[in-house]
């Protein structure tokens, strides 16, 4: 595109230098400095006195679903047996509690409910040391009206189903399991029944989604059928990654990465604007540069190994995760690459937290494309979840004596 020397005049130079700086980064693929909103200021600012937000923890590594973007159904039980005995989950929970009185528990995995038994003894640990417990799960195990009542009763805090398609084909195709996207809306619609019969239980119950090519453009049909047809409280959307599993090449990344980033923008804009989303900009921002980041990158197939990287930093687990895996090492993110330490006795997980200045910087300055998952970004995909940061922080900055 050619543009004229005389309107290159009227554009200040502080902003013409800041442009071309911005286009080297993009040519060479490096990483231009962090984006901070202004709640993210706020969390820079004082982050040596805040304390955990996030108890991210691994309840398994199974699945009874063949999702084509994950290889954890491959595992075999006697190969990920969870090496944490139920006495140190309730002391890590216990000492999480005490870091973090305004802290959050999540459930990760594998699929949380494989074991239903354990996930609802995880559900009552958490609650027993005064902490919510939010998980995502894929609603297999949630096909009965007694299930759901006890989910509502007994179980998360704030439950999320993985429903990717308002059509069932696409769902189905992407979950690998023909009838999955039916037992997805059968729990669902019981959820939403068994919190009728109790309004004294107020649970969010919510749909998440993995977005890539197979469903961007249908999402204001999607997002029609979970909040009006549906009925259902929220619909979150995880925008796609690598593989998880690590194939020798990541088909799935390919082509579902394969998204136009102005196409998606006038569609989060137009679904924003219809269904009164309340969608944060800054997050919008970040889903567009995403995709753009992604098409820069021609070894996409290599997954996880792939060099592709965002062209800003939008992570912050450094700040407000601890994620426990299934052996009991913690880390601030997925990655293995940065700090991890076994936590093998009570303390470990306050000296882990209090440790990470030594690593934050380099984390600080990590521009993996993991960084644009719900767990791990910096910045919540809605106004709502903004303010939520903000609450956190206020509440976890009052001295003991006076919350």
């Amino acid at each position: 595109m050619k543009i004229e020397k005389k309107k290159i005049r009227h554009i200040p130079l502080r902003v013409r230098r800041k442009m071309l700086h911005l286009w080297h980064c993009y040519q060479e693929g490096r990483p231009v400095r962090r984006a901070y909103s202004p709640v993210q200021k706020k969390i820079a600012a004082v982050h040596e006195k805040l304390p955990p937000r996030f108890l991210l923890f691994d309840i398994n590594q199974l699945c009874n679903l063949r999702c084509t973007h994950c290889d954890v159904w491959k595992n075999k039980l006697e190969d990920v047996v969870d090496g944490r005995t139920p006495e140190r989950i309730q002391e890590i929970f216990s000492e999480f509690a005490q870091m973090s009185p305004h802290g959050t528990v999540v459930t990760c995995g594998g699929e949380p409910m494989y074991d239903p038994e354990h996930w609802f003894w995880l559900c009552k640990t958490a609650h027993q040391n005064g902490l919510p417990l939010l998980s995502v799960v894929n609603g297999t195990f949630i096909q009965t009206p007694e299930v759901a009542e006890r989910v509502m009763l007994e179980g998360a805090d704030e439950i999320s189903i993985s429903v990717d398609h308002y059509l069932p084909e696409i769902h189905d195709r992407m979950r690998g399991i023909p009838g999955s996207y039916d037992k997805a809306l059968r729990a669902l619609r019981l959820l939403l029944e068994a919190r009728a019969q109790h309004p004294e239980v107020n649970k969010p119950i919510i749909v998440m989604a993995l977005i890539g090519k197979s469903n961007y453009r249908g999402l204001e049909e999607f997002y029609d059928l979970v909040l009006n047809k549906i009925g259902a409280d929220k619909l979150k959307l995880n925008m796609i990654q690598p593989t998880f599993g690590r194939p020798k090449h990541d088909r799935v990344f390919v082509e579902e990465s394969d998204v136009d980033p102005s196409e998606l923008k006038k569609i989060l804009n137009r679904c924003d604007k219809r269904f009164s989303l309340g969608m944060n900009p800054v997050w919008k921002k970040h889903v567009v540069m995403y995709f753009r980041s992604l098409a820069h990158h021609k070894d996409l197939g290599k997954g996880w190994r792939s060099k592709a990287s965002t062209l800003q930093c939008i992570c912050n687990a450094f700040d407000r995760n601890i994620v426990i895996d299934i052996y009991g090492n913690a880390r601030h993110c997925f990655s293995h690459e940065f700090h991890n330490l076994e936590l093998k006795k009570p303390g470990d997980l306050k000296a882990f937290w209090d440790a990470r200045g030594a690593w934050r910087a380099e984390m600080n300055r990590c521009n993996k494309v993991c960084g644009i998952s719900h767990s791990l970004r910096a910045e919540s995909g809605t106004k709502a979840g903004v303010r939520k940061a903000e609450r956190f922080i206020e509440q976890s900055l009052i001295p003991p004596s006076l919350s």
